[in-house]
């Protein structure tokens, strides 16, 4: 009997190990789950030193937070129409304001009285664009896209630009050819900067420089015809998580530094972006239109500035 129970638990275990290695990226048995709804555009997710998940729902002009038990909130509203978010070092929230209705389009900081401050609202005399995503390095400068989409959003800006801030009021543009830069990270170790071009559905590598210029380092992968990334985070290997694709295609999708697409995950809603969080670092939320989505991942991503 106990010659055959142990038989059975191999066999379960054996099972289980197969579907967690299944793409050697996400763990399968895990499973893809709905952690948050009722949102009209999801964007920007980024943890909080609660722990908390914290992501944009532009449409409604409003920032939510989702706490480590489940539970959704409204964290702030009005928020400038906030798309792209990520916390400092310090723990404070950092807020690429967009364009349209109710936005302030600038980089705005969230202080801990509540107090609002402005770290950049224009280049040259003119005003941004409608700054999308962000990224900061261990000496605190935050480096942000602004690219033009067409419509009614006012092309205030000669570039879709990459810009970076050394301090409050003091931008600097750092790339000027591309077509529509949108999502942007930068690697723990300062060294490098990844930067989706929605223009050409390029992913774009950067490797900073002391003064805190951004080098050409190539392509590393290109989508299209299919739709480039929009947002992303990586894990501690440097592999890049995505949010790409449209139609049948959007979803998730994790490439390695050297160009590999290691994993494909269609979703079930358009998909905008993504981070990791959980107190191991391995839960990988992916917002998407309406949700926030969550799986599990079997490499830790790479920690929040605050907590490295």
């Amino acid at each position: 009997m106990r010659a055959q129970f142990f038989g059975v638990m191999v066999i379960v275990l054996s099972i289980l190990s197969a579907a967690v290695a299944e793409d050697g990226v996400l763990d399968e048995s895990f499973g893809v789950k709905n952690v948050a709804s009722g949102c009209e555009f999801t964007e920007g997710p980024a943890i909080g030193k609660d722990g908390a998940l914290y992501f944009s729902d532009g449409r409604n002009d409003r920032v939510m937070r989702l706490s480590q038990a489940g539970e959704l909130s409204v964290f702030l509203q009005p928020c400038g129409r906030a798309n792209g978010l990520l916390f400092d070092r310090k723990g404070r929230l950092l807020m690429c304001q967009s364009a349209g209705e109710g936005g302030e389009r600038r980089v705005a900081r969230l202080e801990e009285n509540g107090e609002t401050t402005p770290l950049a609202a224009e280049f040259d005399g003119r005003p941004f664009i409608a700054p999308n995503d962000l990224c900061i390095d261990s000496r605190s400068r935050i480096y942000f896209t602004d690219p033009w989409y067409g419509g009614d959003i006012e092309k205030s800006q000669p570039h879709s630009g990459v810009y970076r801030i050394d301090e409050p009021g003091r931008a600097s543009l750092v790339i000027a050819n591309l077509q529509r830069p949108n999502g942007i990270v930068m690697s723990a170790d300062d060294r490098l900067v990844y930067v989706s071009d929605r223009g050409t559905q390029k992913l774009h590598r950067y490797r900073v420089q002391e003064d805190g210029g951004l080098a050409p380092d190539g392509v590393v992968y290109d989508f299209s015809p299919d739709r480039g990334i929009d947002g992303m985070w990586l894990d501690v290997e440097g592999n890049i998580y995505g949010a790409a694709g449209q139609g049948e295609t959007t979803g998730l999708f994790v490439i390695s530094p050297q160009g590999e697409l290691l994993l494909h995950k269609p979703m079930p809603e358009f998909s905008t972006n993504v981070t990791f969080g959980g107190k191991d670092l391995r839960e990988v939320f992916l917002t998407a239109t309406t949700s926030v989505y969550k799986m599990r991942s079997i490499r830790r991503g790479m920690a929040p500035a605050f907590a490295r």
